[in-house]
C-alpha cells in the first residue's frame, strides 16, 4: 500500500537530516531525541531499577517495569534498539512502561554497552548477563518461571533473537518466548529488502552498514549469533512474535527468520505493517505487537495447561 500519512510526515520531518553515516559519533547519539518520542512518563505499572553485574562483572543497570496485576506474570528481558551506538533507560522509559501495561508482562530493560566502544561479543554478553540475572529473580517481581522471554527492537533485535541460541549452547537459562520489532538479524546486508529499499525511508542500507561495522566489523559480521537469520538449526530457537513494516530496509531480515521457524517447525506469529518505515513511533507499543505477544502467551499456556 501507499505509504502511511504518518510515515510520510515523519520523513518530511527528517528531510533535512544528515545522513547519520557522514556526522561523527556524538552528534549521530544527540540525534536520538528527534527519532524518538519519549512521552509522559505515565504511572502505569512499578518501576524497580537495580544494579547488576555485566557481561565482564562490571556495573550494568537494569530498569524492572512490574504490572500491578495479580501474578504469576510473564517476563520479558528487553533489549533496546539505537543501531547497536546509542540509546538508554531513561530515552527508552515512557514506552517500556506502556508495553508493561497494556501486555500485562514484566520488562526488564538492559542498560548493554554500546559500540563501539564495547563491540560484539560484548553487548550480548551483557544481554545474556542480564537473562541469569532474571531467571534467578523473577519470584521477586511476580514472575512466571514458565513464560521467561526475551525482546528487542531495531538493533536490540539482534542480540535478542540471538539468546535463545546462545542460552541453548551454554545450558540455560530456559527460554519460553522471543518478541521480535523491526529486528536487524542479518550483518552480511543479504535480504532482498535491504537493496529494494537502500534510500528514501531514513533508514539506509549505508547506514546499516556503518552501524555493523561499529558493532561487529569484519569477518564478525557472519558470526550467526551477531546475523541471527544465518542460523544452521533453527530448532534449537524458541517460539515468536514478529513486527516487520513495509517500507524497511530490514523488512525481511524478520520475515526470513519467521520462514525459518516455520520450517523447523517452531511456531511464529508474523505481522507486517503495511504504509510505515522503520521509525514510525515504537515499534514495542503497536497494537499488532501486544496482539502477536498475547496469542503467543495463549498458546503457550494452553500447551503448559495440557502438560500440568
Amino acid at each position: 500500500m501507499p505509504l502511511h500519512p504518518e510515515a510520510v510526515a515523519f520523513l518530511e520531518k527528517m528531510a533535512d537530516v544528515p545522513d547519520p553515516t557522514d556526522e561523527n559519533l556524538e552528534l549521530f547519539r544527540g540525534g536520538a531525541a528527534t527519532l524518538i518520542a519519549t512521552g509522559e512518563r505515565a504511572d502505569l505499572c512499578d518501576v524497580i531499577d537495580r544494579t547488576i553485574a555485566g557481561g565482564d562483572r562490571q556495573d550494568m543497570g537494569v530498569r524492572i517495569y512490574v504490572p500491578r496485576e495479580e501474578g504469576p506474570l510473564p517476563v520479558i528481558l528487553w533489549v533496546h534498539g539505537g543501531s547497536f551506538v546509542r540509546g538508554t533507560l531513561d530515552m527508552f522509559d515512557a514506552g517500556r512502561r506502556d508495553f508493561a501495561h497494556q501486555s500485562k508482562c514484566v520488562i526488564v530493560a538492559v542498560d548493554q554497552r554500546l559500540s563501539p566502544e564495547a563491540q560484539f561479543p560484548a553487548p550480548l554478553e551483557d544481554a545474556y548477563a542480564a537473562l541469569i540475572w532474571t531467571a534467578g529473580h523473577m519470584k521477586e517481581f511476580k514472575g512466571d518461571p514458565a513464560l521467561l522471554g526475551v525482546g528487542g527492537e531495531s538493533s536490540g533485535g539482534s542480540p535478542a533473537a540471538a539468546l535463545p541460541f546462545l542460552a541453548h549452547e551454554r545450558g540455560g537459562p530456559k527460554i519460553a518466548f522471543q518478541v521480535l520489532a523491526n529486528p536487524l538479524l542479518d550483518a552480511t546486508l543479504s535480504s532482498p529488502s535491504v537493496d529494494e529499499l537502500a534510500t528514501g525511508y531514513f533508514l539506509t542500507k549505508a547506514q546499516l552498514d556503518w552501524c555493523y561495522e561499529k558493532y561487529a566489523p569484519g569477518e564478525k559480521r557472519k558470526s550467526p549469533l551477531v546475523s541471527p537469520a544465518l542460523q544452521a538449526d533453527f530448532s534449537t530457537t524458541v517460539p515468536a512474535a514478529i513486527v516487520t513494516t513495509e517500507y524497511d530496509p530490514v523488512r525481511d531480515d524478520g520475515e526470513r527468520f519467521a520462514e525459518s521457524l516455520r520450517r523447523a517447525n517452531v511456531p511464529v506469529y508474523l505481522e507486517r505493517i503495511l504504509g510505515h518505515v522503520h521509525h514510525f513511533g515504537g515499534a514495542d507499543r503497536t497494537p499488532a505487537l501486544l496482539r502477536l505477544l498475547n496469542a503467543l502467551l495463549s498458546d503457550l499456556r494452553a500447551v503448559q495447561a495440557k502438560g500440568a
